[in-house]
């Protein structure tokens, strides 16, 4: 049987290598971190992992964490005054977060123990050359360590140099919960995006917050102040803010006094260049390395979906990995090709649904929003649209289509009231 070789323990590699595991591949993977030191390291990011993600999950029996459910969208613009405008959706499969502090060391110890061999050791570029001596194929699922420069930038499709937002993301204490339990989505004009959602942590359920800070404006500082310098300064400036731009949340404050970042290592600032890259790169000799996750795709967090493109990715890799053990068929140039057509197919929508939410809203975006605050059943409609990003994109890409979804829409409430 083939030996396969994952770099990367995140969301890509796991998922991979769960999935080969669980149809008789061999696979040994290469991790940076032992899984206590996941345990107890800084936050490695905040995701939601959607319906889909769900499924592969429970298909994989790595479904740990059932609950509590994130079942509420909502989404609000915050225009100035006390009363942002707004309206929430109640999602059809609800979604999950939990802190990768918890789900990557979990799903670690499932890989050893199902039979995966697991080799802790950070991986370079001549890391990859070698390893590629010892297995029939490598898949790079990591961007670090430089990795990612293994596969060239495809300019096509990736229309930013920068990073479009400056990020902060954090846990915090000092936030009674929305009932039911949900995601947020709130619009400050001229500054960025704040979101709000609940994750299970090892301390159990804690508010969650990301901050899309737009360059220049009033949010940046929450990506580039140090906290560390003044950390009941940046937690009062972050309270402020949240005032300011996000007066739903702001108004669910316990106890302005207690209000702040969970811990020091409960945070992550910084920012992320949206790229594509090459899926497949040659070492020479005949050999080839396949990208997959944050190697191939990089995503902005805006949309919500970097966790579920990497999970569905992994497992269309992993499809094509075993149709070529089962047809015979070499791990060759041509077989790299059909990788990247397949983990490309998986993450194509995800990343055009991204980049459409990084640029500036469209006007017809307004009216759909304020249809969607006047009518409840279009509130869920859309809601339930947004996180599936292929029928996002097929229905909210131009003027033309998201006229033509409000007009279906209203005949199909007419018709149910009975007034056609």
């Amino acid at each position: 049987m083939a030996s396969i070789g994952i770099i990367g323990a995140g969301t890509a590699g796991l998922h991979l290598g769960l999935k080969l595991l669980a149809n008789g591949v061999p696979v040994t993977l290469y991790a940076e971190k032992e899984p206590e030191q996941v345990r107890s390291g800084r936050l490695p990011g905040t995701v939601a992992h959607h319906a889909a993600t769900r499924a592969r999950e429970r298909s994989l029996a790595v479904n740990h964490w059932d609950g509590p459910d994130i079942g509420v969208f909502q989404v609000s613009v915050n225009v100035g005054g006390p009363q942002p405008f707004a309206f929430r959706g109640y999602i059809e499969d609800p979604s999950i977060l939990v802190d990768y502090r918890l789900y990557h060391p979990r799903l670690l110890e499932d890989f050893v123990e199902r039979g995966g061999q697991l080799v802790v050791s950070p991986v370079d570029a001549a890391g990859v050359e070698r390893l590629a001596g010892q297995h029939d194929l490598v898949v790079v699922a990591t961007g670090r360590s430089g990795l990612s420069a293994l596969f060239p930038r495809l300019p096509e499709l990736s229309p930013h140099t920068s990073p479009q937002r400056l990020l902060f993301a954090g846990l915090v204490h000092g936030l009674h919960f929305p009932r039911p339990n949900g995601m947020s989505y709130g619009i400050s004009p001229g500054h960025g995006e704040i979101f709000e959602s609940q994750m299970l942590t090892q301390q159990g359920l804690a508010s969650n917050l990301l901050i899309e800070a737009l360059p220049g404006s009033a949010l940046e500082p929450l990506a580039t102040r140090k906290y560390e310098e003044d950390p009941r300064g940046f937690d009062g400036m972050l309270l402020e803010l949240l005032r300011e731009h996000a007066p739903d949340t702001y108004a669910r404050v316990e106890d302005p006094e207690r209000f702040g970042v969970l811990g020091p290592l409960d945070y992550l600032q910084g920012g992320v260049t949206p790229v594509v890259r090459r899926g497949y790169a040659a070492l020479g000799e005949g050999r080839f390395v396949v990208a997959l996750g944050d190697a191939h795709v990089t995503n902005d967090p805006i949309a919500g979906q970097g966790a579920n493109a990497a999970s569905g990715a992994a497992f269309a890799l992993a499809d094509v990995i075993l149709d070529a053990l089962v047809g015979g068929f070499d791990f060759d140039e041509d077989f790299c090709r059909r990788a990247e057509r397949a983990t490309w197919a998986e993450t194509r929508a995800i990343t055009e649904w991204t980049n459409a939410m990084l640029g500036p809203p469209r006007p017809e975006m307004g009216q759909l929003l304020v249809s969607a605050s006047e009518d409840p059943n279009l509130a869920d409609v859309l809601v339930n649209m947004l996180l599936v990003p292929e029928r996002a994109l097929a229905t909210l890409s131009s003027p033309e289509s998201t006229a033509a979804f409000l007009e279906r829409h209203a005949r199909s409430a007419r018709k149910q009231a009975g007034t056609v």
